[in-house]
């Protein structure tokens, strides 16, 4: 997709938005941020924006609070003619931003029967150490702030969490179907609205005084955190992907039982008042998850359709873990850039008002006197914002 085509589209999207849209009406995708800059980062990260905007396209969203007619809302939001405008640029996104790390982790998978991955692949994770952001955290004062921007690159998904998912459950094939639908099921409180993933995330979010609105937060996403959002929706999105799906939720469900707890643990330790509910159920719920992704769905459908479906069993699971290296590694580098601005005297911690009309900034065109404020950990000079990671998002305040 063209710089001159994504221009077109933001400008289509910022009027069907209109002036002051609920968040979670909100479609912009900063083309006017790009309309001044030649920056190859900025371009990516609006091409992001748009396939998550068309993504979410197929979710039912109401504001948190009526601010006019809803319904003259809906209908402008999802206006059929307008939803296939963008949705017509999906597949040369998805190309552009998909195929190229699924093709690096097709040509990197060690060839394995699927049963041999599986045991792999829970050993790994069952042993590994607790993962460096928050080893790095344990060192490090104004935590606070770090695990607040954690928080709110992860609400890309987690405030619609399993919504994507739920797109694999629809359609006729044998008992795994009815395995996954248990799961989603769990995932969506089993019928309890106070015990949906999602709600226990914005209980968390409230502990660390942070919005809970659905995309309230889109204009402070780091590039690989929409990224990590569109792998997994772009599996999702076509039954072609089907087994593709299963290994994302193999993955998912087995690395969340251990990465959960970690992180219900540091907010126990750091944070006593915030409600970590949500990193607590996921650590003992997805034990069980992991079990039945295994046995109900995996070793069932490889038995049926042969070690064929393994193989794309296998893509789909380290598909997902690539998508989430590359976001964990990036939150990593972010942090420490910032914290070592601070010491410099360059940054200060605090997040402050969110500015979705302030100017998009990516490393590669950072300059001139500008404040910027990075994700959810502070504000820094646009020239010390010049030597973060590349991926990385500023926004004038």
């Amino acid at each position: 997709m063209t710089r001159d085509e994504l221009l077109i589209l933001g400008a289509d999207l910022r009027a069907r938005s209109g002036d002051t849209p609920p968040a979670v009406y909100d479609l912009r995708i900063d083309e006017l941020s790009l309309a001044d800059s030649n920056s190859p980062q900025l371009m990516e990260h609006v091409r992001h924006l748009a396939l998550m905007r068309s993504y979410q396209g197929r979710f039912v969203l109401l504001p948190d609070v009526a601010n006019g007619s809803v319904v003259d809302q809906m209908r402008r939001h999802y206006d059929a003619s307008a939803m296939l405008r963008l949705d017509r640029h999906r597949s040369a996104l998805e190309t552009v931003l998909i195929e190229p790390m699924a093709e690096r982790v097709g040509a990197e998978v060690t060839i394995q029967t699927c049963a041999d991955y599986i045991d792999d692949m829970l050993g790994g994770i069952q042993s590994a150490a607790p993962g460096d952001f928050l080893l790095w955290l344990d060192g490090i004062d104004d935590r606070e702030h770090l695990y607040r921007n954690f928080l709110i690159q992860s609400s890309t998904d987690l405030l619609a969490e399993a919504s994507a998912s739920a797109l694999g459950v629809i359609g006729e094939y044998g008992p795994p179907q009815s395995a996954l639908f248990r799961i989603l099921i769990d995932e969506f409180g089993y019928g309890v609205h106070d015990k949906k993933h999602s709600v226990l995330y914005r209980k968390t979010l409230r502990g660390f005084g942070l919005s809970e609105q659905y995309n309230g937060y889109w204009p402070l996403f780091d590039t690989p955190a929409l990224a990590l959002h569109n792998v997994i929706h772009s599996l999702f999105q076509s039954p072609r992907n089907f087994f593709r799906q299963i290994g994302f939720l193999l993955y998912a469900e087995t690395s969340y039982q251990r990465s959960t707890g970690d992180h219900y643990r540091h907010l126990r330790k750091y944070h006593p008042a915030v409600d970590a509910t949500y990193f607590g159920e996921h650590a003992h719920i997805d034990i069980h998850h992991s079990d039945m992704v295994v046995n109900e769905v995996v070793k069932p459908l490889v038995a049926r359709f042969g070690e064929d479906v393994g193989q794309e069993i296998i893509l789909g699971a380290e598909l997902t873990r690539a998508a989430f290296g590359v976001a964990d590694r990036h939150l990593l580098a972010v942090s420490q850039a910032f914290d070592a601005a601070v010491q410099a005297g360059e940054a200060s911690y605090g997040l402050a008002a969110v500015n979705t009309t302030g100017r998009c900034v990516t490393p590669d065109n950072a300059a001139g006197s500008a404040k910027l404020q990075v994700g959810g950990i502070g504000q820094i000079s646009a020239v010390a914002f010049a030597c973060f990671p590349a991926g990385s998002i500023g926004r004038e305040v």
